[in-house]
Parts: C-alpha cells; structure tokens; sequence
C-alpha cells in the first residue's frame, strides 16, 4: 500500500486497483463524526458539481472513507483539470459554486433561527443537499491545475519564477481571509465593548470542529480583549484603529498585486486568442479555489455550531451522529429520546421540537 503520490491528498491511499480517501487520516482526531461526514459526502459530490455528471464518486465504506476505482478517480482528477483551464469550464464551475453558496448561506440561516425560537428546524434535508454541494469544492485542493498553470504563465511572462509569482497573486481571495477577519473584529470588538455580537458572529471560528469554543462565550472574549489591551499598554502599540487600517491596506495591497500580475499575463497573450483564453481560465478557477476556501469554511463551522445545539437540545451526544442521523432527527421532548449513553451538553437549551 502507498500514502500518496507527489501532488496528492494526504488522504489518499492506494491498492492495487483502489483509491481509499480517508479523511480520518486526513483530519485527524476531531472528535466529530460528522465533520467526517461532511469530507466523504462532498468527495461524492464533486462529479455532479464539477462535471455535471449525476454518479456520485465511489462508494462510502464508513463516514470520511471512500473507496473509489483507481481508474475512475484518475480519470475524474484528469478531467476536472483539463475542464477547468477552459474558460467555460471555470466559468460553470463558478457559477455553480456560487448559486450552491447561496442556497447554504439560506439554509444555515433557516436552521439558526430555528434553533433561537426553540421551533422544529424544517428543511434540513435542503441543508444537507447544498452543504454537500459546497463541500464538493474542497476537491479543488488538490485538483486545481498548478502545475499546468504555472507552465503556462511562465511561458508567457518569461521565466518560472515570474509565473509562479503570478499563478500565487491568483490564489488571492476576493475577500479578507476569514482569521484576519476575525482579528479585525476582535479589534473593533475592543473598541465598541459588544462581546456577545462577536461571540455570535465568530466565536465558533476560533477552532475547527464541532466542540464549543472559548469565545463562544462573552467572558472568554472580555478576557482576551483585556488581554490585547494591556499588551498595548505595555508595548505602546499601536491603537486598534491603526492596525485595522492595517489590515485593510495590506489586502488592497494584496488585491492590486493580483490584477497587476493578471493584466501582464493578459496582455502577454493578447496576440494568441487560445492562450488569452486559458490566462483568464486560469485566473477563473484560482480565484474560485480561494474564495470556495473562505467561505466553506467558515460554512462549515457555523453548520457544526448549528448541529452541536439541535442534538444538544434532543439530548443526544452530537459527535456521535452522521449528517443523515442530525436530518432523521424527529420532533418530541428531548426526555423523550433515548440519550445513546450521551451526556447533555452544558449549552443544550430546550428542545427545538
């Protein structure tokens, strides 16, 4: 058996005629099943979302494990790569990322405001669904085509390195990164005093996985705003105000690099139509990959946070359930369900059913 080739998923291993993707391996001990889940679902997904094709890819052996034929994985991984540097390929598969963004973003929303009136969540096989269809993207980690977009700029631009400069500018997302974000709202945090907005709106992004986070809770983000203040105090920092300023330059730095470097590589292939159409392909699907990547995961955070209370408030363990068993959850006091040797978790309010 072999872990990898160069260039692939650590997740993957190979027998004989058989590719195993184990995000087990790959995710390590998260503590979730579902988070699992979530990985071996989107794996499936990625035919129907990258190539329009119905079949799911292989067969699911447990959550987070798939096993797929050898032959059919190489042939898909081939023609993602080879759709993606056309730019009607990235250009489809842009749009279908983001109409599969919007449904999720609708679907989380519906689930939490759920979860807030302690009414029975509806739709959350439509949650499921988009969620897969999301999470589909993640394949992109690996099925981008690097290599064959940095041949391609460096053609152009003349040199390796100047290709691998621009080919990086392109992994640039359109949006600040979601752990910048999050710094820059802790600073603003430290400046307007609402600990419970931040706690709401990122505290369940300070650690990946479904376990409830320090700053979930209002205290925990007190502490640490105290914390930056008196290391300001000490250091004579720089004011919150000014490291926002910070930040925000330094992604319009970012953004101005990245369409420099687009518009030399456009304008090096402006006299050979084919190359001028793989340029903006290559562009295309760099910024999908970056921007899929922001935002599936803080998607995914929310959806964890959202699953923890609704089997919380069921009084069932929520590391224990797949994706299908959180869907198959029906509506009655949670005294009335049996518990599965969980605990209720300190958070569980009351039943959403």
């Amino acid at each position: 058996m072999t872990i990898a080739r160069k260039g692939d998923p650590a997740m993957e291993l190979r027998w004989r005629e058989l590719v195993v993707c184990d995000y087990e391996i790959e995710l390590g001990d998260v503590g979730a099943l579902v988070e699992y889940d979530l990985y071996g679902r989107g794996l499936q997904a990625a035919p129907r979302m990258l190539l329009g094709e119905p079949a799911p890819l292989g067969i699911t052996r447990r959550p987070g494990v798939i096993d797929i034929p050898a032959a059919r994985y190489d042939d898909f991984c081939r023609r993602v790569r080879t759709r993606l540097l056309t730019l009607q390929g990235a250009l489809q598969a842009r749009d279908v990322f983001d109409a599969a963004r919007a449904r999720l973003s609708d679907a989380i929303h519906a689930l939490e405001v759920a979860l807030i009136a302690a009414v029975p969540p509806a739709g959350l096989d439509e949650l499921a669904m988009a969620l897969d269809e999301v999470m589909a993207f993640h394949t992109l980690n690996w099925m981008l085509p690097t290599r064959e977009a940095a041949e391609h700029l460096s053609m152009l631009l003349g040199s390796a390195e100047a290709g691998r400069a621009c080919l990086l500018a392109q992994m640039v997302p359109t949006v600040p990164a979601h752990l910048l974000d999050v710094h820059a709202l802790l600073l603003e945090t430290s400046q307007t005093g609402d600990l419970a907005a931040f706690a709401d709106r990122a505290g369940y992004l300070q650690a990946q996985g479904m376990a409830k986070t320090a700053w979930e809770n209002p205290a925990a983000v007190a502490a640490s705003v105290a914390a930056l203040r008196d290391r300001w105090a000490a250091e004579d920092h720089d004011d919150p105000s000014v490291q926002l300023t910070a930040l925000h330059t330094a992604h319009q730095t970012a953004d101005r690099r990245r369409e420099a470097l687009y518009a030399a590589a456009l304008l090096a292939s402006a006299d050979d139509p084919a190359a001028y159409e793989r340029t903006q392909a290559i562009a295309v699907a760099c910024r999908l990959a970056a921007d899929e990547e922001e935002y599936r995961k803080q998607a995914q955070q929310r959806v964890l946070r959202g699953l923890r209370m609704l089997g919380q408030a069921h009084g069932m363990d929520p590391t224990r359930l797949t994706l299908d068993q959180f869907i198959d959850l029906r509506c009655g006091p949670a005294t009335d369900r049996p518990a599965a040797g969980a605990d209720r978790g300190a958070d569980a309010g009351r039943s959403p059913c």
